[in-house]
């Protein structure tokens, strides 16, 4: 597929993040962290930061 001259122009045309990936990032985050030993509950309360900043903590 052709890349037209638009989509070259970087910071004006870049593509935005959709919601639907990031449910699915977030949601495989989660499951990652259930097997890491943290338990639902907890992971159900934490924001998004906080997931990630745990992922971050447990491959350490």
């Amino acid at each position: 597929m052709r890349i037209r001259r638009s989509m070259r122009k970087k910071p004006l045309r870049r593509p935005t993040k959709k919601a639907g990936p990031k449910r699915y990032r977030i949601a495989q985050q989660k499951k990652r962290l259930v097997t890491a030993g943290i338990a639902e509950a907890v992971i159900r309360r934490m924001t998004n930061k906080d997931i990630r900043e745990a992922l971050q903590k447990t491959k350490a």
